[in-house]
């Protein structure tokens, strides 16, 4: 039976991006069918050197952040520094629905890779990734996650009142800015092909950041409305402001647990067998946030907890349609069957790695299916074939390698 064909089948996409946010948007255009070239300098994307590793044996194939971030796409090392490399580039540009360029500005401009550079010589549209834009006084500086965070919103209120202030884990903020572009990205692609124009499109992770999901744009605008600046809370944790809120231990992990005044206190009660908490002075809001409520919750809620397994509190919520949710490890989400069944989880076959598990799809398509068609590829593993294509011959192919030009 024939393999369904991807959304973005017949759409090429040239990748000149290395790490984490252009690489995610580049993946999320490949998983959905584009044919993703991606160019990588001499040595590697250096995402190849991040863990974790396969079988805990490091490699620049081994890694499960480079695995996730690339598969589908094909590898060419090319050196831009050099006049071959530069060559190579400029035939492929013309094959290309779009351009996807993760380079700083005054590193562009030196490689020739800024968009007005690679548009004059293909007509093609040029999908830019920076920290701050291409113009202002920030256009060049550099940018870490921790930067990124603190300078675009809210870390300046996350944490407690009588301590630093604290960001998210992990590196949300540049998968967002990869997700915004693969979106951006789209746009670009739709308006080619409906209106017959190329384009240039600029995504700073900066601006990516102060749009976040996270609440920055409504605190951002709140202030603008009202004036008023979020600040951190005076204890960190569960919260009886109007209720009670936060991560709670049980008998083999955590739960998080929210019951506001009202409704959900009431199924809060009734969860945990108290219906004298149904009774005044349980009724009012303001009783629920003193430090005497707090510590006659407490004496309730924490021997109920350390009685009953994650499944048992769950189920226990679920009867009573109170809000809690068990905190689920990475071995719990890859034994989970019911997330197994939707599709959480894909196998795929490397050739030199054998079978690995790999996350599935993040939506479905009914007709045109997100499908991880290979694995990430190896260094260079598809130059020779790239170049054949570009109409190398192989004595011209050997002598790029020859100088360095490819790899």
């Amino acid at each position: 039976m024939a393999e369904a064909a991807g959304a973005l089948d017949g759409v090429t996409v040239v990748d000149l991006t290395a790490h984490v946010a252009g690489p995610y948007a580049t993946k999320l255009l490949a998983d959905l069918g584009a044919r993703v070239v991606k160019i990588e300098r001499p040595g590697g994307d250096p995402a190849r050197a991040l863990g974790p590793w396969l079988d805990d044996e490091p490699g620049p194939d081994r890694g499960g952040a480079w695995q996730f971030l690339n598969t589908n796409k094909e590898s060419i090392v090319l050196d831009l520094k050099t006049a071959g490399g530069r060559g190579a580039l400029e035939r492929l540009l013309p094959r290309a629905s779009l351009v996807v360029v993760g380079h700083a500005p005054a590193v562009a401009e030196r490689l020739g890779t800024a968009p007005d550079a690679l548009r004059a010589v293909a007509d093609v549209n040029v999908l830019s990734i920076t920290n701050f834009g291409w113009s202002g006084p920030y256009r060049d500086y550099a940018l870490s996650e921790t930067a990124l965070y603190a300078m675009g919103g809210e870390m300046f209120s996350h944490g407690t009142a009588d301590r630093e202030p604290l960001k998210l884990g992990g590196t949300v903020s540049l998968l967002q800015c990869g997700a915004m572009a693969a979106i951006a990205a789209l746009g670009a692609v739709h308006a080619g092909e409906v209106h017959g124009i190329a384009q240039r499109v600029d995504v700073s992770l900066f601006d990516v950041q102060l749009n976040s999901v996270d609440r920055r744009s409504s605190t951002i605008l709140a202030w603008r409305f009202s004036g008023r600046v979020n600040e951190r809370p005076a204890a960190a944790g569960p919260s009886t402001a109007g209720g009670l809120a936060g991560v709670f231990p049980c008998a083999d992990g955590y739960v998080e647990l929210t019951a506001s005044a009202g409704p959900y206190w009431r199924r809060f009660a009734e969860m945990i067998g108290r219906p004298d908490f149904l009774e005044p002075p349980w009724t009012d809001p303001a009783w629920l946030a003193t430090p005497e409520a707090r510590a006659e919750i407490d004496l309730a809620l924490v021997p109920w907890l350390l009685e009953r397994t994650r499944a048992q509190v769950w189920e226990a919520a679920r009867e009573c349609h109170a809000i809690l949710a068990p905190l689920f490890t990475a071995a719990d989400l890859y034994a989970d069957p019911v997330f197994r069944e939707r599709g959480l989880w894909e196998r795929v076959e490397h050739e030199t790695l054998g079978a690995f598990p790999m996350l599935g799809r993040p939506y479905l398509l009914g007709e045109t299916p997100w499908a991880i068609r290979r694995a990430a590829p190896r260094l260079g593993q598809d130059t020779d074939a790239i170049l054949a294509e570009l109409g190398y011959d192989r004595a011209a192919r050997d002598e790029l390698r020859r100088t360095g030009a490819a790899a």
